[in-house]
This record gives structure tokens, sequence and C-alpha cells, in this order.
């Protein structure tokens, strides 16, 4: 009598937060479609264009803050941060979550502590912002205060 025995394979568990999706791995000419592990804050698709596995990052949607003048009305960007990994980065850090904060360039990468830091000085500029406006705003309306008496 023969037994046939059945071949067991055992699969890793997804890790918290983590969803597997659809990449497309490969480059233009041969690609396809396996699964990869996902933070469930990415927002990439993919399966848009073929890249090699050790290629495949991860990115958040981003936030945004845009700059208008009266000179230049149209809201041009001015900064932009978004959550990142490289699962495959020789960088231990690029590896971690971490968020990348760009300014029209190259990106500036930011561990979660440096982040909160930056955060930090940004409500402080906020409020330096906030009292130049509010000098600009006592100066004009002293201006025209002395243009009227004039």
């Amino acid at each position: 009598m023969t037994t046939t025995v059945q071949p067991t394979a055992t699969f890793p568990a997804i890790k918290p937060g983590h969803r597997l999706v659809a990449a497309l791995i490969g480059n233009q000419k041969s690609a396809h479609v396996a699964p990869v592990e996902c933070p469930t804050w990415c927002v990439e698709d993919h399966l848009a264009a073929p890249t090699m596995f050790e290629d495949v990052t991860h990115t958040s949607a981003s936030e945004d803050v845009g700059i208008s003048s009266f000179l230049k009305p149209d809201g041009s960007l001015l900064m932009y941060a978004m959550l990142q990994a490289d699962p495959a980065s020789s960088d231990e850090r690029l590896r971690q979550a971490h968020i990348g904060i760009e300014t029209g360039d190259m990106p500036e990468y930011h561990t979660p502590d440096m982040a909160e830091r930056f955060a930090d000085d940004l409500i402080a500029f906020a409020s330096q912002l906030r009292n130049l406006a509010r000098t600009a705003r006592l100066h004009n309306q002293a201006e025209a205060t002395q243009a009227v008496t004039a």
C-alpha cells in the first residue's frame, strides 16, 4: 500500500497594519503579477508600472501646504509630506516607516521624532508669521490714519 504525502506549505501571516496587494514585478519586456505585503497606509498603485521586486516602495497620500501671494495667486505648492518605506533599502532608516518632506527638489527624510520636532518648528514659525501679519496690519492702519489727517 502506498501512502500519499500531502505537501504542507506554511505561509507567514500578514503583519498587523499590512495587507497583500497585487504588484507588477519585472520590466517593460517581461513582468508578472505577484502579491506583495503593503502597509495599510500605502496608496501606491503597485500595478501601474513594472517594478523590480527590490524597488517596490510604499508611500502614503501626501499632506500639502501651498502658498499664494497677491503677485502670484496660483497657490503654488510650497511643501508636501508623506509616509514612506523602502523595504529593500540598504539603509535601515529607509526600510522603516519614515516621513519624506519635499519642497520642490529631492525629499528630506525624517524619523518620526525628527518630524515631530520639525512640526514644532513650523508651529513656532506660524506664530511668528501671525505676529508679522499683526504688525503689518497695525502699520497699514497707522499709515491710513496719517493719510486722512494730512
